[in-house]
């Protein structure tokens, strides 16, 4: 499973989604506003932080960034991709979709 599957799988509640729109943003926005405000900058980082694991506590699952450090660099993709209204990867390999045939016989006339 690729970086950004892991983390969209790992984010399937409502509550745990709007917790992350909130986040990513706050952790993402402590990288400007230290360069003016340092304390805030830096109480920004545990703040967003304290939202997401709110949200995991509520899905009850562990952070995607505890398994790969690298899906903090995914976070702000998702965000991106879920706000201009893609399709999750949860919602693409439904029982539906021809990706999840793929291990179906091919068919023969």
């Amino acid at each position: 499973m690729g970086l950004y599957s892991h983390y969209d799988h790992a984010h399937n509640h409502p509550a745990n989604r709007a917790l992350h729109m909130l986040a990513i943003p706050v952790g993402f926005s402590s990288l400007i506003v230290v360069w003016f405000h340092p304390v805030a900058g830096v109480l920004l980082i545990p703040a967003g932080f304290a939202l997401a694991w709110i949200g995991h506590l509520i899905e009850g699952n562990k952070p995607a960034f505890l398994s790969n450090p690298a899906h903090v660099f995914v976070a702000p993709l998702w965000m991106l991709r879920r706000i201009l209204g893609a399709p999750s990867t949860s919602d693409s390999m439904s029982s539906d979709s021809p990706s999840s045939h793929r291990n179906d016989k091919p068919r023969t006339a």
